[in-house]
């Protein structure tokens, strides 16, 4: 389950880390987001994936509040991703097995988060 855990949060902070960098840089945005607080939200992501994945491998002191809010950013996703899914229609067979495998990732996610805060010390 940490094993899991830890390959999600270690591909979102890829990810995440990466659309901060872009932000701050404004490659390919023409200016629009080339600002801090365009990698405010990106950036944050990155890092609460970072202090999740540090508690998962021992080394620092966990921090519930990380998993927590984490989780619920998780569960905050995947209901806006259904909520689009939904809005966009279930005709189209792509987009219906790239919004289940999206939204069924990210609520793995959020389940494995919540379940390795409660077992935390």
């Amino acid at each position: 389950m940490k094993i899991i855990l830890g390959i999600f949060c270690g591909l979102m902070v890829l990810f995440a880390g990466g659309c901060a960098l872009i932000f701050l840089a404004g490659s390919g945005y023409n200016g629009m987001f080339q600002s801090v607080p365009g990698a405010v939200i990106p950036g944050g992501i990155a890092a609460l994936n970072v202090l999740v994945l540090i508690a998962l491998f021992g080394t620092s002191k966990p921090q519930r509040w990380a998993f927590y809010v984490l989780g619920g950013l998780d569960v905050i996703v995947v209901l806006a991703l259904g909520a689009m899914w939904v809005g966009y229609g279930f005709q189209d067979q792509e987009v219906n097995v790239l919004g289940s495998l999206i939204c069924g990732a990210f609520a793995l996610k959020a389940a494995l988060t919540f379940t390795l805060a409660r077992r935390l010390a």
